[in-house]
């Protein structure tokens, strides 16, 4: 028998303050209803938009292309990354709890939106060389920010 493994390591499950479960999968049986796997799923895999051949999460994006054209001075990379830069955080504004100061459990959720981002990314625009980055303060976010765009293109 080969295992292959999940995304998530199975053994972060040791770090969550209150597991419901034997596994991963176990505990998300145990803590989740149909309505937050959904929600998750419109997280991990969002609308993506393409306008004028920038590609934006259609949830960040203001319809305002021409303002963004003026301010960036048509700087597709400036552009995207201004729009599509969310702050890590605040994907959690009214669930915050103590496994966003664990690093071990943070790193996991920046790896998993990060692989999913970045697949979906690439099935939509395969002839696209398109970047997924998390780091500090991205476009003036708040702490550690998740931001998409292209590269070469």
């Amino acid at each position: 028998m080969k295992i292959f493994p999940s995304i998530i390591k199975e053994d972060i499950l040791k770090s969550f303050r209150n597991p419901m479960g034997k596994s991963m999968i176990n505990h998300a049986f145990n803590t989740c209803g149909v309505e937050s796997y959904l929600s998750v799923a419109s997280v991990l895999f969002p609308r993506i938009i393409l306008v004028r051949d920038y590609i934006f999460i259609e949830e960040f994006y203001n319809d305002n292309i021409d303002s963004l054209e003026e301010q960036f001075k048509h700087d597709k990379r400036k552009i995207e990354m201004f729009v599509n830069s969310w702050s890590l955080t605040d994907f959690f504004l009214q669930s915050r709890d103590e496994s966003l100061d664990n690093d071990e459990i943070f790193g996991e959720f920046c790896n998993l939106i990060t692989y999913c981002w970045s697949n979906l990314i690439k099935e939509l625009f395969p002839d696209k060389k398109v970047v997924v980055e998390i780091r500090q303060s991205i476009m003036g976010e708040m702490g550690e920010a998740i931001t998409v765009y292209q590269v070469n293109n």
